[in-house]
């Protein structure tokens, strides 16, 4: 999924199957291969297209986020993200090009429809999917969930820096969580302390590359199909699951510092916000009896 994956059980076998569900989402999921059942919904765009279990569930909760938000959060973003230039894998991206046919058009308001009876699913015409964070998320989600099933008594699974933790924590009854922010040197900006759930960042800092003059980055706005506008740097959700913790700090980074926290405030979510500056102060929101 374009970055790192650790898992940690008490049984070795189960974290080898935890290694295993990662790799078969990221077959299904990824939009970098042509043989990805995402990729064959997107050539399939406008017309029903028929899933995995697995598949159904990514694009119902995504919907499920757009639904929520409002639009705020936009799964239907991958034309848009393409004509930034993002358009291969994260190591792969050209960081400084010249001006490419950007998609810079608002995404579609459109909702993607579901059959659940039999696992099918209809893109709106000239749209492209993408799992993005939300993918990363739900990935820890099922991992966890499928471990904690298989008898582990105690899971974490971190994907690209985002956290999901489960079942009974290594030290008295609560997991731990150092939020770093490396970005500006910070090796701790927070402690999240939680008895179950997801810690998940966005960032405007790090996926930054040039297309002529203009910096763009990899977080597009629905409302202009350009890389967002924001006067933070980056925002930490924490959630009961981590593709929701995903779509809540997505959506607070592009609201910036004023509309970030009203946010966190809507949806009764922990978090962290980093105004943008090379010596950010840092604001840590906790509900939900979820320390921050």
């Amino acid at each position: 999924m374009g970055s790192s994956c650790r898992i940690v059980t008490p049984h070795a076998d189960l974290t080898h199957r935890g290694v295993e569900i990662v790799g078969e989402l990221e077959r299904l999921w990824s939009r970098f291969r042509a043989d990805s059942e995402v990729s064959e919904l997107n050539r399939a765009a406008g017309r029903l297209c028929v899933v995995s279990a697995l598949t159904f569930e990514l694009i119902e909760r995504a919907e499920q986020a757009r639904s929520a938000t409002a639009g705020a959060f936009n799964p239907l973003l991958l034309d848009q993200l393409v004509g930034l230039g993002y358009d291969r894998t994260w190591d792969e991206v050209e960081r400084d090009g010249p001006v490419t046919a950007a998609c810079a058009n608002p995404g579609s308001g459109e909702p993607i429809e579901l059959f659940a009876d039999v696992y099918a699913v209809r893109l709106p015409e000239g749209t492209r999917f993408d799992p993005g964070g939300l993918g990363k998320g739900l990935a820890g989600d099922l991992v966890a969930a499928t471990l904690l099933a298989e008898g582990a008594v105690s899971v974490q699974v971190e994907l690209g820096g985002d956290v999901r933790v489960a079942g009974s924590p290594w030290i008295d009854d609560r997991w731990r969580v150092c939020v770093a922010d490396t970005d500006h040197g910070v090796s701790e900006a927070a402690i999240v302390s939680l008895a179950d759930g997801g810690v998940a960042t966005s960032s405007v800092v790090r996926r930054r590359w040039r297309r002529g003059t203009a910096d763009v980055h990899h977080l597009v706005d629905p409302m202009t199909g350009r890389s967002a506008v924001t006067d933070l740097d980056a925002v930490t959700a924490v959630a009961p699951t981590l593709w929701w913790a995903e779509v809540v700090a997505k959506v607070a980074l592009m609201a910036g510092a004023a509309g970030g926290r009203s946010i966190l405030d809507r949806y009764d979510v922990s978090g962290v916000l980093v105004p943008a500056g090379a010596q950010p102060c840092y604001e840590p929101i906790a509900r939900r009896g979820v320390a921050a």
